[in-house]
């Protein structure tokens, strides 16, 4: 019993010693590579990153006592922070900037060993899910920087740090395989696997993403390991995994679609955090199906939006708002459908799913019909006194915007069993010619609703400054005086309310 508690001692002490000699080895050859001169001190930085991540494989291997566990990584804290205050290995430390992240990466390896450690507080043998967190900071982090430093253009800042999207979107492609494999290695290769790595991998990116000044080597690390911890060993409910599966799909997705919006200038900053929002919650709820309706309702009008734009400037100063499209916006044209989504993910009936169309329908009808409608050069029709009235007048028709609103809700329409195919659907009630006329209908009825709150109970202004009536109710810093209608209603609640109205409309027929 002695004997073998000796042997045990003496091979953690020697484990130890090996994982010490490793580091060091690691840093000394990003000294030798700094000094020939072929590598800037970046690489050379993460060099060291990458290499001294396999440590943490190398004391698994080697070490059983967390107790002996934690001397390498002690050890370099103290060491770390030396070099840190006074430049002891130039190949790790960054020369045009200073932060502890070099501090924080051994200070990370000290919690995770206290909680994965056999023994540890999280109360198992969890060393793999430590190994996923420090093989996502080692490749994730790594080739971030890299990545950002000589392709990155998109930048973005988080307090005083700048960051670019093409390092955000490496540390997701490394950080995924390297977790995929730390966790696929000891526990088998399995789709499930696969899907909490790719869970990780998001949390991991989005961690580095929000994390400033080196605390991304503390942040990363954790929010992997306990992520992966959390959807393996506490969340037992498949139902309650696969909608965070699904959701973090849709996050991915719809924030590189919000994203390119705004900087296409379709969408505002809050306009780009609410479309990623919905789309996350959209994919999430009912898949690609409403995902795709959403995506093909906001590009059909953001082309349009710019089409002609010119021609419509002297009408569109009369719109609330125009050009990019703010969060209100968001969700009034993509709440009702939402809400659809979200039963059919309840209920799983297929019917929803046909609401959720008319939804979609109903926007893209009200959007084409104005976008296109104004272009016209006759006057329209006012739907409140029918007379002819000036262009972009509110609930004001004419016949290209009736016919361009008939043609948003066709598109919607025919795209709708399309999308119910591409997702193995059956509807018992409706079939795919049934689907486009319900939809087209449904669409067109909206937009027809639409044009009667506007005349009825939208609030309209007369602007001293613009000489015209305008639907916003301040123009240069100037309140306008309210000439007809409702003061609390404006546009954003007139197109929910009409998408609304129009679904409810059809609820008894699908």
């Amino acid at each position: 019993m002695v004997r073998r508690e000796i042997i045990s001692l003496l091979h953690d002490f020697w484990g130890v010693i090996v994982s010490i000699l490793f580091v060091f080895s690691i840093i000394i050859v990003s000294e030798i590579l700094r000094k020939a001169g072929r590598f800037d001190s970046e690489f050379t930085r993460k060099f060291v990153h990458i290499g001294v991540s396999h440590w943490w494989l190398l004391a698994m291997l080697l070490i059983d006592d967390m107790r002996y566990a934690l001397i390498p990584p002690a050890l370099f804290v103290a060491l770390n922070y030396y070099s840190y205050k006074n430049n002891l290995f130039k190949g790790m430390e960054r020369q045009e900037s200073s932060d502890l992240g070099t501090v924080y990466f051994p200070v990370s390896l000290l919690i995770l060993i206290l909680l994965t450690w056999k023994g540890g507080l999280l109360g198992g043998d969890f060393e793999h899910i430590g190994l996923a967190g420090v093989l996502a900071m080692g490749y994730g982090d790594g080739f971030a920087a890299i990545f950002g430093k000589k392709w990155g253009k998109l930048k973005y800042r988080v307090f005083k740090s700048e960051k670019s999207l093409e390092g955000s979107g490496a540390m997701f492609v490394f950080s995924f395989p390297s977790i995929a494999a730390s966790l696929g290695a000891f526990l088998g290769v399995d789709p499930h696997i696969f899907r909490v790595s790719f869970v990780a991998a998001l949390t991991a990116s989005t961690a580095e993403a929000l994390s400033p000044s080196g605390t991304d080597n503390l942040s990363v690390p954790l929010a992997t390991a306990l992520s992966s911890y959390y959807l393996l060993y506490v969340l037992k409910d498949i139902g309650v995994f696969l909608f965070i599966y699904m959701a973090s799909i849709g996050f991915l997705l719809s924030f590189l679609i919000a994203y390119a919006a705004y900087r296409k200038n379709s969408l505002t900053l809050d306009g780009s955090a609410g479309a990623t929002l919905l789309g996350t919650l959209m994919y999430a709820t009912s898949g690609i199906f409403g995902s795709l309706l959403m995506v093909l309702f906001f590009i059909s009008s953001s082309l349009l939006s710019h089409f002609k734009k010119s021609t419509k400037s002297d009408v569109a100063r009369k719109f609330d708002k125009t050009g990019r499209r703010d969060a209100m916006q968001v969700f009034a044209n993509g709440g009702v459908g939402l809400f659809y989504s979200v039963l059919y993910y309840i209920t799983k009936n297929p019917s929803y799913l046909v609401l959720l169309a008319i939804s979609f329908a109903a926007a893209n009808a009200d959007t084409w019909a104005t976008e296109l409608g104004v272009l016209s050069t006759a006057r329209p029709i006012s739907l409140r006194n029918f007379r002819r009235v000036e262009r972009g007048t509110s609930g004001a028709v004419s016949l290209p915007g009736t016919l361009a609103a008939l043609s948003g809700a066709l598109f919607i329409g025919i795209l709708t069993p399309v999308a119910f195919k591409l997702m193995g659907l059956f509807d018992p009630v409706l079939t795919g010619l049934g689907k486009t006329f319900i939809i087209t209908l449904g669409g067109f009825l909206g937009s027809l609703i639409d044009s009667l709150l506007g005349a009825t109970c939208q609030g309209v202004y007369y602007s001293e400054e613009l000489k015209t009536e305008t639907e916003k109710r301040f123009s240069f810093g100037r309140e306008n005086r309210l000439v007809r209608g409702f003061g609390f209603v404006n546009n954003d609640l007139v197109n929910f309310l009409s998408i609304a109205i129009s679904t409810a409309l059809f609820a008894g027929m699908v």
